[in-house]
C-alpha cells in the first residue's frame, strides 16, 4: 500500500510539474526557426485614419506549393473599406476526420479604391511542425496574426490545400468593420513585441476574431459552440443575422462555396472583382440551386 501511494505521488508530482512548466514557466517567443510563410510578422503603424502594414504576405500557389514568394507593404484608408467577408474553410486532422466542427476562419476586408486585404490567425509552426489540437492546448505554438492578399490567403487553401471555402458577407455597419480593421492591427503590432501562445480553445482562429468583435460591440458574439469547434461559425453567425437571411442556410452554404471558381481563375489579374460578381450572382434568391 506504501509503494502503491508513492507511485501515485510520484506520478501526481510529475503532472504537477509539468502543469507548472508547460502553463507557467514556459514563454512565448518570437525568435525560432518559423516554418515557410510564418517567419516574418506583419508591421502596423497607424498615423490618424490611416494603418501602414508592412509583410502583407502576397505568395502565389500552384498544386504543388508556392510559385512566388513575397511580402508588400500596404497603406490603407480606414473610411474606404467597403466590406468585411467572413471565410470558412472546412479540413480535417487526425482522430477528428469526420468531425463537422474542425475549420480554419478569417476576414477579408474590401476597400473602395484597392485590392482587398485579409487577416488570418494562425497557429505559428516551427520548421517540421504540423498543426495538432492537443499540441495547440499545451503551449506548443505561437499565434501569429497573418496579413495577406486574397490570391495569398484564399489561393493557398482553394489551389494548394484543395480545401472546401465558404465566404460570407458580414452584415456590419462601415464604422463596425472600420472598428474591427484597426482593432485587428492594434493586436497584430502587440504580438511584435508581446508574443502569445495559441490555444486550441481559447486563443484559436475564430475565438480570438471573435473576442475582436466583441470588443467593436460588446456581447456581439456570445459564448457558442463555433469558439471550440470553428466549422459550426457559419451557423452561429447565420443565427445571429451576422451573415445573409434571405436563403436557407443550406442553400446559402452551397452558394458561398468558392472553392472551384478561386481554383478555375486563380490566374486571372481581376480574380477579387470576378470573385465577387461570381458570388452576388449566385447569392441572390432568384439564382439557380
Amino acid at each position: 500500500m506504501i509503494t502503491r501511494r508513492r507511485v501515485v505521488l510520484a506520478l501526481a508530482l510529475l503532472v504537477a510539474l509539468w502543469l507548472a512548466y508547460t502553463y507557467v514557466l514556459k514563454q512565448p517567443s518570437n525568435d525560432r526557426d518559423w516554418e515557410y510563410g510564418m517567419g516574418t510578422l506583419a508591421g502596423i503603424t497607424a498615423v490618424g485614419d490611416t494603418v501602414q502594414v508592412q509583410h502583407v504576405r502576397d505568395f502565389e500557389w500552384t498544386e504543388d506549393g508556392p510559385r512566388a514568394s513575397a511580402f508588400i507593404s500596404r497603406s490603407f484608408d480606414i473610411g474606404r473599406i467597403e466590406r468585411v467577408w467572413f471565410v470558412e474553410e472546412p479540413f480535417t486532422i487526425g482522430p477528428l476526420a469526420g468531425f463537422d466542427g474542425v475549420a480554419h476562419t478569417y476576414f477579408i476586408f474590401d476597400f473602395a479604391d484597392q485590392a482587398p486585404v485579409g487577416v488570418s490567425v494562425e497557429a505559428r509552426r516551427e520548421k517540421g511542425e504540423v498543426f495538432d489540437a492537443f499540441r495547440g492546448l499545451i503551449n506548443d505554438f505561437e499565434l501569429i496574426y497573418v496579413w495577406g492578399t486574397e490570391r495569398d490567403l484564399t489561393g493557398s487553401r482553394a489551389v494548394h490545400e484543395k480545401n472546401q471555402l465558404y465566404m460570407y458577407p458580414l452584415d456590419v455597419s462601415p464604422e463596425s468593420a472600420q472598428s474591427l480593421f484597426v482593432y485587428l492591427a492594434d493586436v497584430t503590432r502587440d504580438l511584435e513585441t508581446r508574443p502569445r501562445f495559441y490555444n486550441t480553445f481559447v486563443s484559436n482562429c475564430t475565438n480570438e476574431l471573435a473576442k475582436a468583435a466583441n470588443m467593436v460591440k460588446p456581447d456581439a458574439i456570445p459564448p457558442n459552440i463555433a469558439l471550440v469547434f470553428p466549422g459550426y461559425s457559419d451557423e452561429v453567425l447565420y443565427d445571429l443575422g451576422f451573415i445573409p437571411h434571405d436563403l436557407p442556410l443550406d442553400t446559402l452554404r452551397q452558394r458561398s462555396n468558392i472553392t472551384d471558381f478561386v481554383a478555375a481563375n486563380y490566374d486571372n489579374p481581376d480574380l477579387s472583382a470576378t470573385l465577387r460578381a461570381h458570388l452576388q450572382a449566385l447569392q441572390s434568391p432568384t439564382a439557380a440551386p
